[in-house]
């Protein structure tokens, strides 16, 4: 006999404030529901609930989902919502929502339901899943669960002409279409990302272009969607909810580009032909030049604007980093294999060169962004993809530092890695990888840059943070939460802890966001025996 779960919901008043910071700070990283509809769906399941009577469980899923989502973003700018006592306590509620989110899964999947809701939910809960513990096997999961009842709802075949006639695509209106259709094509944009990914599903897409008759969604606000209306497709230069979305759209399709010159079971360079990286960094420099002004980091007209122009409103300032984020992490991932071959190799100069730039923009980007006052700028570095941007990054910045020669170092370079290092510091708590990075770069530039003025500055930063100077906060994982400076100070050069520092290697490999990266390749140029 089943038991029965008892799911837990805010009550009506609270879940109000939850949606309205949900709508306001949080929707516009992936706008797939239709504001004024989701609005209205909270209001019917709480009046279902206190009349007793049954209530939608996708609607009930993709609520719980906002909650997950939404206490896990929870920031200082929050605290004038007089919700909870303060940030931390917010925070520590994500899990029970997805937890609570987890037990209507299960359910739904015993009743078989099926619900163009309950599809947002899922989507929603991927990257709360994301956020928490990256792309692992319950997010994947539950991503594939929304893939698997999209095409049971035939989202997939929306726009074509033979399938019009199916019922269930008579009974949708035009507004629940375009509604579908930026939740399929997230799906689609979201599948051609992780394909990229370091995980079970590198190099395998689950939507293929060929197999899907779906239209992209309009540029259009979701004031302008209304039952029985014509939805007005606005101008790209026109800035509307749906702009970054359709810019994130397209940036996916370049990216897969690489994933079609990759056939699976091979290395990526090995597989790879140099012109191909070529071809991208041209596509990737294009969609950054062909982007709306609004979407520029390079744009001092927009200080022009009235402060009431939605090109200067906190959501478009969150969207411009954010893209232009994306776009720099994929431009230093693709040259980072020929890193350290364009030390020596002017034929592959340009790669170090626009891997080094990209890196730099990333730290640039984010060092910007913790002076504009939006919300966003309190809680980046809780977000998986900001975290993925930096983390790569750093390792670009600290291959760069061991392969230059002592001739090359400049205060500015020194003070990159440094810079990365107070970053990768902040964020090792949310994001482990980065605590081993932090671990890993110390010693490798110990080695190979002994005098290198980065740990000199970073002495001097642990100084600062604890009154005992031989201390320097490091991994969870580690048994007594610290690493020892008295031990970064000593050379590493036994024989002992070159195999560690290999097996050390081969756990972060594991863990990054990364394509299977030849190790050897990057390495090439340094004499390291641990690998």
């Amino acid at each position: 006999m089943d038991v029965v779960k008892c799911i837990w919901l805010p009550q009506r008043d609270e879940m109000r404030v939850i949606l309205q910071k949900y709508i306001a700070d949080i929707s516009f990283f992936y706008h797939i529901v239709h504001v004024p509809a989701l609005q209205s769906l909270l209001e019917d399941i709480y009046a279902g609930l206190e009349a007793n009577v049954r209530v939608d469980v996708g609607g009930v899923l993709l609520l719980l989902s906002i909650c997950a989502s939404t206490t896990y973003a929870w920031s200082p700018h929050d605290d004038i919502r007089c919700l909870f006592a303060n940030p931390a306590e917010a925070n520590g509620q994500s899990t029970f929502w997805i937890k609570e989110s987890l037990d209507v899964i299960s359910h739904s999947q015993k009743t078989a339901h099926a619900s163009l809701e309950c599809i947002q939910g899922l989507i929603i809960l991927f990257f709360a899943f994301c956020n928490h513990e990256s792309v692992s096997f319950r997010a994947r999961n539950v991503f594939v669960y929304a893939n698997s009842m999209a095409t049971e709802l035939l989202l997939h075949r929306i726009d074509d002409p033979t399938a019009s006639s199916m019922p269930m695509i008579l009974r949708m209106s035009e507004a629940k279409k375009e509604i579908a259709r930026r939740v399929w094509w997230f799906m689609v944009a979201t599948d051609w990302t992780l394909a990229q990914f370091s995980c079970p599903q590198e190099g395998v897409c689950l939507i293929h272009k060929n197999q899907m008759a779906v239209n992209k969604p309009r540029n259009t606000n979701d004031e302008d969607i209304i039952e029985g209306g014509e939805i007005i497709d606005r101008p790209e230069t026109e800035a509307t909810c749906m702009s970054y979305f359709i810019h994130r759209i397209r940036l996916s399709e370049i990216c897969r580009t690489l994933l079609d010159h990759t056939p699976v079971g091979t290395q990526s360079s090995e597989s790879i032909a140099y012109q191909d990286i070529l071809d991208v960094d041209a596509e990737l420099n294009q969609f950054i030049q062909n982007a709306p002004s609004f979407f520029s980091i390079d744009c001092p007209s927009l200080d022009d604007l009235p402060a009431t122009d939605i090109r200067r409103s906190f959501f478009i300032t969150t969207q411009r980093y954010t893209l232009n984020l994306l776009v720099h992490r994929q431009l230093c991932k693709i040259h980072l294999p020929y890193l350290a071959q364009g030390t020596i190799d002017p034929a592959y100069a340009y790669s170090r060169d626009a891997c080094l730039r990209s890196a730099r923009i990333i730290f640039e980007l984010d060092h910007q962004l913790q002076n504009e006052n939006i919300p966003f700028s309190k809680s980046r570095l809780r977000l998986s993809m900001v975290l993925r941007s930096v983390f790569l990054a750093s390792i670009a910045l600290m291959l760069n530092a061991c392969l230059k020669g002592d001739a090359e170092d400049s205060a500015e370079g020194e003070d990159e890695v440094a810079g990365a290092w107070k970053i990768l510091h902040e964020v090792q708590d949310q994001f482990p990888p980065a605590a081993k990075l932090l671990e890993l770069s110390i010693k490798i530039l110990r080695k190979y840059k002994i005098k290198h003025r980065a740990l000199d500055l970073l002495q001097q930063q642990v100084s600062r943070i604890s009154p005992y100077s031989d201390s320097f906060p490091m991994t969870p994982e580690s048994t007594n939460q610290e690493i020892r400076m008295g031990c970064m100070q000593q050379n590493i050069g036994t024989e002992t802890e070159n195999i560690l520092l290999e097996q050390h290697w081969q756990m972060l490999e594991g863990k990054m966001d990364l394509n299977a990266i030849d190790w050897d390749k990057l390495f090439w140029g340094i004499d390291a025996p641990f690998i």
